[in-house]
């Protein structure tokens, strides 16, 4: 179990997000000048990204890993699929004000005797991950390592003042990483490299993977049960915006859904935590098929990771899968339950 951080801690991140602060690197920076910072405890490098040159949100960003840094690219290339509260793993510092904050924020400032005036002044901390609620209580080592970030993201942001630009100029896929060496007296020596990430793993085969082992003679029984084929059915799964709470930290629910292309109607739906989804989507399927007694003429499915878990349930099924990024069937009823569940 990860320790809590100390006083000095939390303290140290304060003066970090302070520095940062008055440093404001994002009158000449933007959420596009991408660098890294490697955390010298765990090695994985962070992603980080400047926010403020909007004149509406400042802060920075900082996403974990190849995963993460895939998220900041496909959201500046406006080809993320879903709300990035629900997919981006990261280490968030906002600017906030006073009435933002969450309470145990609040305390903890008290309690430092630290004070803060005005709008958008008040930092505000922020654990992201995947199908989780924001989380305001960090780990000592995420606390730790967003201290180490904040100051270098600031040194990289004054290096760069004249020509943020540089950062785009890596050679191939590269891009600036900040590395630290150990000086002694648990101090670091920082340099920058220019590296290519890490490759990323194959999320549809982990996708695949995660779906449950082929009931092989409940899938002989629905198809001997089957009366007939019906038309087309769309499906996917999808983040709710409807936290639930179960244990200390809330997190948002999967809902799969399954559609008749042609009238429109729902006909399955269900919620699931985001790592049961798969073998809930093969779940709902088969279930389907022996409730309606009919195979779907093709089944369509609205994103890669839905089909990656649905193909080897289909191909038992001898179901032709299509994938179409536009469902209008299932968009039209995913606004309805959103809309419900909202």
């Amino acid at each position: 179990m990860s320790a809590a951080p100390t006083t000095r801690q939390w303290k140290e991140l304060y003066e970090a997000a302070d520095q940062y602060r008055q440093a404001a690197i994002w009158r000449w920076m933007s959420n596009g000048h991408l660098f890294g910072v490697r955390d010298p405890a765990s090695e994985e490098i962070g992603y980080c990204s400047v926010f403020g040159n909007g004149g509406e949100m400042f802060g920075l960003a900082v996403y974990m890993g190849t995963e993460g840094l895939r998220t900041i690219a496909d959201m500046l290339a406006g080809k993320l699929d879903e709300d990035p509260m629900f997919s981006q793993h990261c280490l968030l510092l906002s600017l906030d004000d006073r009435e933002e904050l969450d309470p145990s924020e609040y305390k903890r400032i008290k309690q430092l005797g630290l004070g803060y005036r005005g709008k958008k002044s008040w930092p505000t901390f922020r654990l992201h991950e995947p199908g989780m609620m924001p989380w305001p209580e960090l780990t000592a080592e995420q606390v730790v390592y967003m201290t180490q970030a904040l100051d270098q993201a600031r040194i990289v942001g004054e290096a760069y003042r004249d020509r943020p630009d540089a950062l785009l100029d890596g050679e191939g896929e590269r891009l600036l990483v900040r590395e630290a060496s150990p000086a002694g007296g648990g101090a670091y020596e920082w340099r920058s490299e220019w590296l290519e990430p890490a490759p990323l793993e194959e999320t549809e085969a982990q996708a695949a993977s995660s779906a449950p082992p082929l009931d092989e003679l409940r899938i002989i029984k629905a198809l001997k049960g089957a009366k007939g084929i019906s038309g087309v059915w769309e499906t996917d799964s999808f983040y709710v915006p409807m936290p639930i709470q179960e244990g200390s930290r809330p997190f948002f629910p999967k809902m799969a859904l399954i559609v008749d292309q042609s009238s429109g109607q729902i006909l399955k739906f269900g919620l699931s935590k985001g790592d049961e989804a798969a073998a809930a989507m093969n779940e709902h399927l088969l279930t389907l098929i022996e409730e309606l007694k009919t195979v779907p003429r093709e089944l369509w499915v609205g994103s890669e990771s839905a089909g990656a878990a649905l193909l080897p349930l289909a191909e038992a099924l001898k179901l032709e899968l299509m994938f179409s990024p536009e469902l209008p069937a299932l968009s039209e009823a995913r606004e309805a339950m959103e809309r419900r569940f909202s």
